[in-house]
C-alpha cells in the first residue's frame, strides 16, 4: 500500500554535514517534529541537499522519501539514561579549546561543528576533552537568527546540537570514521533567545562497527534542556 505525503521538506545547503548531504541531527530533527514526545529516527541514506523531498506518514512511522528511495524514519519512542552533571562554565570552555577538529576535520563546513562556519552560520560547537572526566564538552549560545517568532528554539536546531558532540566522544581511528546511524531524543525544556548553554558527549561502549554515545545540552547552572543517545556506523574513510 502506498501511502500519500503529507508534506514536502528541502534541507537547504546551510545545513549540511558532510559537503553534499546534510547534517544528519538536523535531518532527524525534521522528521521529529511530526512526532510527539520522545523521537527515535533512523537515516537511511545521505539525505540530499536542495532537493524536493517527501514526508510520508504509515502507521505511527514518518519516512522521508526521495522518489521512492528512503531516506530516513522516525517512530515514537522513549529514553531512559544516565546523564552525566554538567562542567561548569570555564571547564567547557577550556575543553573547546582542544577540540580536535581543529586539526583534522572531515567536514570542515559541517552546519554543527564545522570550524570554517562563521558566527551566525553555523552551530559552532566544538566539543572537546574535559580534565580527569570520560565527557567532551562546549559553551554554546545560540544565534538570534535560528529562533522562531516566540523567541523559542526549533525542535530541528536541538537534534542537531545533539549529534555531533558524541562523534567526538566515541574512539577515533585514522583509517576509518563514524556516521549517524540512529539518534534517539528527549527535549526537557524548551531553550529560548538569549541563553548561554553547555553541550556534552560521553562514550557508551561499541559493538563491531557500531558506536553508541550519550549528548545533553544543559543551561549554564546545568539545568538539563535535552539528552539523545545515537548510534553510529564505522565506514572506511575511502568509501565516503
Amino acid at each position: 500500500m502506498e501511502y500519500p505525503p503529507i508534506d514536502t521538506v528541502r534541507i537547504d545547503k546551510k545545513f549540511c554535514g558532510p559537503p553534499k548531504s546534510g547534517n544528519g541531527g538536523y535531518v532527524c530533527g525534521l522528521l521529529a517534529r511530526y512526532i510527539d514526545g520522545v523521537a527515535e529516527v533512523s537515516l537511511r541514506q545521505p539525505p540530499p541537499l536542495n532537493t524536493k523531498l517527501q514526508v510520508v506518514k504509515e502507521d505511527d512511522q514518518i519516512k522521508l522519501f526521495k522518489g521512492k528511495v528512503l531516506i530516513a524514519e522516525a517512530k515514537p519512542s522513549s529514553l531512559t539514561m544516565d546523564v552525566p552533571s554538567a562542567p561548569g562554565p570555564s571547564t567547557a570552555e577550556l575543553a573547546s579549546r582542544s577540540y580536535a577538529g581543529f586539526k583534522d576535520h572531515y567536514f570542515p563546513s559541517c552546519f554543527v561543528c564545522g570550524p570554517d562556519r562563521a558566527e551566525g552560520d553555523g552551530l559552532r560547537i566544538f566539543a572537546g576533552p574535559t580534565p580527569n572526566r570520560q565527557i567532551v564538552a562546549s559553551p554554546w549560545a545560540p544565534h538570534d537568527s535560528l529562533f522562531d517568532e516566540k523567541g523559542e528554539l526549533p525542535i530541528e536546531f536541538y537534534w542537531a546540537a545533539l549529534d555531533c558532540p558524541g562523534a567526538y566522544a566515541v574512539h577515533e581511528s585514522k583509517e576509518s570514521m563514524k556516521v549517524l546511524g540512529r539518534l534517539t531524543t528527549k527535549i526537557e525544556k524548551v531553550i529560548t533567545k538569549g541563553e548561554r548553554l553547555i553541550v556534552t558527549g560521553w562514550d557508551l561502549g561499541s559493538d563491531g562497527r557500531k558506536f553508541y554515545s550519550g549528548t545533553a545540552i544543559y543551561e549554564e547552572d546545568g539545568t538539563l534542556k535535552a539528552y539523545a543517545q545515537a548510534i553510529w556506523i564505522e565506514i572506511n574513510k575511502k568509501s565516503f
